[in-house]
C-alpha cells in the first residue's frame, strides 16, 4: 500500500523494565472500552465521532463522502484493557491485556486489503500512528498474564509491589473480578480449572489457560497461601496479550471528516490496537481463504512474528526497518576491539 505522505516506518521494540511515554506521537482521544448501547456501526462517514478509528468497509467508493450503506464504517472498539492512561507508552512494567467478551469481540473489525483504516479528530493530526500488536490466545477465563515457579505452578501477583496488582492479570469486568474480594496476599495460584491442570502444555505464552470450551463454566480450584478458594468461572473471555509494536508515519488525507492510515505492507495476520484508542484484525490476502470470517478462528497464525530474533535474544530479521540490513551489515564489519599482543619495536629487548 502506497501513500503520498512520509514513507519512513521505524518499529520499536517492547523490551526493559522501564516506563518511556511517547511524547513526539500524536496522542488520540481514548476510549475507556465499548460504550454500551452505542452503535459500533455506520452508514455514512458524517455519522463518525471524533477520536476514535474505523474500519471503511470494501472501500471502493473513491470518495469516501459519498460512501454509504449498512456497516459502511465499523468502529475499532477496545474490549477491556489493563493499561488504561498508558495506551502509548511504549515500555510498561507490568503485562498489557485486552479481554474482549464472547458478546462483544464479533464487533471487532475485520481489515483486508479491500479496505481502509480511518481516523477521525476534530482538534489534531497525528503526528505519527502506533500500531501495537496483540497475540490472540482465544476462548478463556477473565485472568491471563499466570506466571510460572519452579515447580511448573501457576500464579498471578496478587498484592505484591501494590495493593491491587491484580488488575493487571484479572479482567475486573468479567466474572472473574470477584477474585479481587479474596484477602490481600502476595501471590494467587491456581491450580486445576475443571480436569485442566496448569502446566507447560496448557498455559499459553501469554499465560492464560488452553483448551476450554466457548461459554462453558468451570470450578477453578485457587489457592490462598495453602488454602483452595473454590470459585466457578466461565470462559467467556477472548483474551489477547501485546507482542510488537510498531510506528508509521503513513497517512493520507481525504477531503472529508477523517484520514486513511495506510497498513503497513510488511504487517502479518493478526490483531492490531491502533494509536491507543481500537483493535482491529487484519487479515492478509494469502490468508483469506483459510479464514473462517468469525470472531475467532483456531486454524489461522494470529501470532506468527514480524521480527525475529535468534535464541540470545538478538534482532536477526526485521521487515519494518528499512535500514535493518544496512546497520546489521554495520554491524558485522565492527572491529572486535583492541588486540592484546604488545608491539616490541625494533631495537627494544624483551625481558
Amino acid at each position: 500500500m502506497k501513500s503520498k505522505c512520509v514513507k519512513r516506518i521505524a518499529a520499536i521494540l517492547l523490551a526493559g523494565c522501564s516506563v518511556i511515554s511517547l511524547t513526539g506521537c500524536g496522542i488520540f482521544e481514548t476510549l475507556s472500552g465499548n460504550a454500551s448501547g452505542k452503535p459500533t456501526s455506520f452508514s455514512t462517514v458524517d455519522e463518525l465521532e471524533s477520536g476514535k478509528a474505523y474500519v471503511w468497509k470494501n472501500a471502493n467508493e473513491s470518495d469516501v463522502n459519498k460512501a454509504s450503506g449498512s456497516n459502511t464504517f465499523q468502529t475499532c472498539i477496545t474490549g477491556d484493557i489493563n493499561f488504561t492512561g498508558k495506551e502509548l507508552d511504549e515500555v510498561t512494567e507490568n503485562p498489557r491485556s485486552i479481554w474482549v467478551s464472547d458478546e462483544a469481540d464479533e464487533k471487532i473489525p475485520t481489515v483486508t486489503s479491500k479496505d481502509k483504516l480511518l481516523y477521525v479528530s476534530d482538534t489534531e493530526v497525528p503526528d505519527s500512528i502506533v500500531f501495537e500488536r496483540f497475540a490472540d490466545y482465544g476462548y478463556t477465563i477473565g485472568v491471563s498474564n499466570f506466571i510460572a515457579d519452579g515447580g511448573d505452578h501457576y500464579y498471578i501477583p496478587f498484592a505484591q509491589s501494590s495493593e491491587d496488582d491484580y488488575k493487571y492479570y484479572i479482567d475486573l469486568k468479567s466474572d472473574a473480578g470477584a477474585l479481587s474480594k479474596l484477602q490481600s496476599i502476595t501471590k494467587l495460584y491456581l491450580d486445576k480449572v475443571g480436569d485442566t491442570k496448569l502446566s507447560k502444555k496448557t498455559v499459553s505464552d501469554g499465560g492464560t489457560v488452553l483448551g476450554l470450551q466457548k461459554g462453558k463454566s468451570y470450578a477453578c480450584e485457587f489457592y490462598t497461601g495453602t488454602y483452595y478458594q473454590d470459585f466457578k468461572l466461565k470462559a467467556n473471555i477472548h483474551s489477547f496479550g501485546s507482542l510488537e509494536r510498531f510506528v508509521s508515519y503513513d497517512f493520507d488525507f481525504l477531503h472529508s471528516n477523517c484520514i486513511a492510515i495506510t497498513i503497513p505492507d510488511y504487517f502479518k495476520t493478526g490483531y492490531y490496537f491502533v494509536n491507543g484508542v481500537g483493535l482491529f484484525r487484519y487479515v492478509a490476502d494469502e490468508d483469506l481463504d483459510t479464514y473462517n470470517g468469525e470472531a475467532y478462528d483456531e486454524n489461522v497464525d494470529w501470532n506468527d512474528p514480524i521480527i525475529i530474533y535468534d535464541e540470545n535474544g538478538s534482532v536477526i530479521s526485521d521487515p519494518s526497518d528499512p535500514d535493518f540490513k544496512e546497520k546489521q551489515e554495520e554491524t558485522e564489519m565492527e572491529p572486535e576491539g583492541d588486540s592484546d599482543v604488545t608491539e616490541v619495536k625494533e631495537g627494544e629487548a624483551s625481558e
